[in-house]
């Protein structure tokens, strides 16, 4: 192949809760470009979240034209594959016609029945054990069982339970296939056995049959149909490769490939995700546990659901600013005013409650030690911190699991900040590894060498990260903000724990 004469093409979409992106790659590495499509999440009552999957199926649409506006790419692309939000349930008829609104995994519908099922409460300890999550109102599970229970002739009409991995590679390729990770995050799935879980599956009166087979990450489970290729005027056969669950997706593009670094994704809300040579359970049900996309490995996640949610309430209902880029240069971010500022105001940030590592969701946000002296700089920075610290406390658990934190790549908006990483760097004593490029998407960079690993265009996960890696910059920990870090840490653990 002449590679400056016939580049080859490969695309990796996220389908997330809010938007779609795809970026658009040539195997040799170079970003050629990226689109994005936002689409409605629908809330038809309290604690109703839903999604429209025919809006996935357009946001598919509008993205790859934007991608293949040339015949040169028209004409060769090779393969993709789909980073997807996990969690998120389709139930389909026989035809794999939808018979009702995606039930995102941000849904709390079945709050109620949990709440009054004790033979439901008391299986949690048997749920975490099982598929590495706890049984929460969250997730398909309860949104699945509220189906049963509420919506008979919806439940009783269900051929398959899918999920947006595999109903988007049933509509793009005809066949539906799940993968590990995202298989990981329904709650019916075995993640010790690697299959679903029968026991399970008969709490609510389903079978295995009633799920996507599941096939390994990486793995070609298709190509895109002839109606969709002549649409989008694509010539050629496209490869459909198995893609993953979002986080694990990001893991891979920003080259989590072993076990020597954490990945910190930071958004509204902040994910740490850790690869693991084999699964790691909490008596606690810590942390929430599935299978990688490397095959034989497992993934952990923790989430800090109010993290970036935190300084962006802060900076819209506090301060009346547009966005927490205002507030930033609002505070003078960067200059020696602001990053010398040391206080003693603790701010603990539980928006939406405590998710651990001592689960307590009656524990709420707030600001200690404040004083008639301090100001919005003094707040904003103090959110910056309190954030800082709950991400030390999780990581306190791990080295207790004998898990040590060598290096945390850190990605998302919280790197276009001149100083929250290094905030974080000093309080964890961590070297951090922030991208060059901060805008860099890392979930579409993993789906695209998921895509080129498929077809055999990459030997390994490994080169396609080689081909495809940016510059990461080097934020080392400084002794003296380590030490004041230190002791600011005591006191927030005293103080409200």
């Amino acid at each position: 192949m002449n590679k400056e004469n016939n580049p080859k093409f490969l695309i990796g979409f996220d389908i997330g809760t809010t938007n779609i992106k795809g970026s658009l790659y040539s195997t040799e590495g170079e970003l050629i470009d990226h689109a994005n499509v936002a689409y409605n999440s629908y809330t038809p009552q309290n604690n109703y979240h839903e999604q429209n999957p025919a809006d996935w199926v357009k946001g598919f649409m509008d993205v790859m034209r934007a991608l293949s506006k040339s015949s040169s790419v028209k004409k060769n692309i090779l393969a993709m594959s789909l980073s997807t939000q996990g969690g998120t349930m389709v139930p389909v008829d026989k035809d794999y016609k939808p018979l009702h609104n995606a039930i995102t995994w941000l849904d709390r519908r079945g709050e109620e029945i949990l709440n009054g099922n004790n033979e439901l409460l008391s299986r949690n300890v048997d749920f975490y054990n099982k598929t590495g999550w706890r049984l929460d109102t969250e997730v398909s599970f309860m949104p699945l069982y509220w189906l049963k229970e509420k919506r008979k002739d919806i439940f009783g009409k269900i051929h398959k339970v899918l999920f947006v991995n595999d109903y988007m590679t049933k509509v793009l390729a005809g066949v539906n296939f799940q993968d590990p990770s995202n298989a990981s995050i329904t709650l019916f799935f075995n993640v010790k056995k690697g299959k679903w879980d029968s026991d399970i599956l008969n709490l609510i009166g389903l079978r295995e049959d009633n799920f996507s087979e599941v096939k390994n990450s990486g793995e070609i489970v298709g190509f895109l149909n002839d109606d969709i290729c002549s649409k989008l005027n694509i010539e050629g056969k496209v490869a459909i490769v198995n893609g993953g669950h979002d986080q694990y997706c990001s893991a891979i593009g920003a080259g989590i490939l072993d076990e020597n670094e954490i990945l910190l994704a930071t958004g509204t809300a902040w994910v740490i995700f850790k690869m693991l040579s084999k699964p790691l359970f909490d008596s606690k049900r810590f942390f929430a546990i599935g299978r990688n996309l490397i095959k034989d490995k497992f993934g952990l996640i923790y989430a800090i659901p109010a993290a970036g949610a935190s300084l962006k309430w802060f900076a819209l209902n506090v301060m009346n600013l547009d966005s927490e880029k205002n507030l930033f240069q609002l505070i003078g971010e960067g200059t020696d005013n602001f990053n010398n500022k040391k206080n003693n105001i603790l701010f603990y940030p539980y928006l939406t409650g405590n998710f651990g590592p001592d689960f307590n969701l009656s524990k709420k946000a707030s600001f200690y030690n404040l004083e008639v002296g301090h100001n919005y700089v003094d707040l904003a920075k103090a959110i910056m911190e309190g954030v800082g610290f709950q991400l030390n406390r999780i990581l306190m658990v791990l080295k207790e699991k004998n898990i040590e934190t060598k290096t945390i790549k850190m990605v998302g908006g919280a790197t276009k900040s001149k100083i929250w990483p290094s905030i974080i760097s000093d309080i964890t004593n961590s070297g951090i590894l922030i991208p060059k490029d901060r805008d860099c998407d890392f979930a579409t960079k993993g789906a695209a060498i998921l895509a080129g690993y498929g077809i055999g265009v990459y030997h390994s996960l490994q080169e396609g990260y080689e081909k495809m890696k940016i510059e990461f910059n080097h934020v080392k920990p400084k002794i003296d903000n380590n030490n004041f870090y230190k002791i600011k840490f005591n006191e927030f653990l005293k103080c409200y724990f």
